[in-house]
């Protein structure tokens, strides 16, 4: 095997990364109503993988390694796709945080933060407890969670993701407009 087959099965599989892990973003950017955002990376995968399966498709009846190395680069980007989507956190959660003791505390951290809480009362299978409620940025909640720790150690807590929110009460800002404020001007919205 020649060194430029080499290079060019690099090429494909770094390029099948890529498109993989773009694939994911776009597909929850896009759950997400992110129209702009799908829109840019949209085109950046369909023109990478173009590129890519052209380059195995004239070349893998006389080079098989392309297609091996086609095959390795879409299993590794599912798995550089998840970690990047995990590692981008998109999207809004609703967490329940449920104290026996400190439900009160709790807020009031909660809310010294920077985050919205609403409280109830509720009744566990060992009597009284408080029901909080915090819809925050999904990226935050790491961070809600360790405020409210820190109130009370033994708390338990459920998440789901929040389909759609009117406002999200949170000290930071959006990454979604600082990244792509400049691309919003020449892509049209949906």
């Amino acid at each position: 095997m020649s060194v430029e087959v080499m290079l060019l099965g690099l090429l494909i599989f770094l390029a099948e990364v890529a498109v993989l892990t773009l694939g994911t973003v776009r597909t929850m950017v896009t759950v997400l109503g992110e129209s702009k955002a799908a829109f840019f990376l949209g085109c950046l995968e369909m023109t990478l993988w173009i590129f890519g399966t052209s380059a195995v498709m004239l070349k893998i009846g006389e080079e098989p390694f392309l297609g091996v190395c086609y095959a390795l680069g879409f299993a590794c980007g599912n798995v550089v796709g998840i970690m990047a989507e995990k590692k981008l956190a998109l999207g809004n959660v609703v967490i329940r945080i449920i104290s026996a003791w400190q439900g009160m505390e709790i807020a009031q951290a909660v809310r010294a933060a920077g985050f919205g809480i609403t409280t109830v009362a509720g009744e566990g299978s060992e009597g009284p407890v408080t029901v909080q409620f915090v819809v925050c940025k999904r990226k935050d909640m790491k961070y809600v969670l360790a405020i409210a720790r820190k109130v009370d150690s033994d708390l338990f807590y459920t998440f789901e993701t929040a389909g759609g929110v009117s406002q999200i009460y949170s000290p930071s800002g959006s990454r979604a407009r600082r990244l792509l404020g400049p691309i919003g001007r020449i892509v049209p919205q949906a």
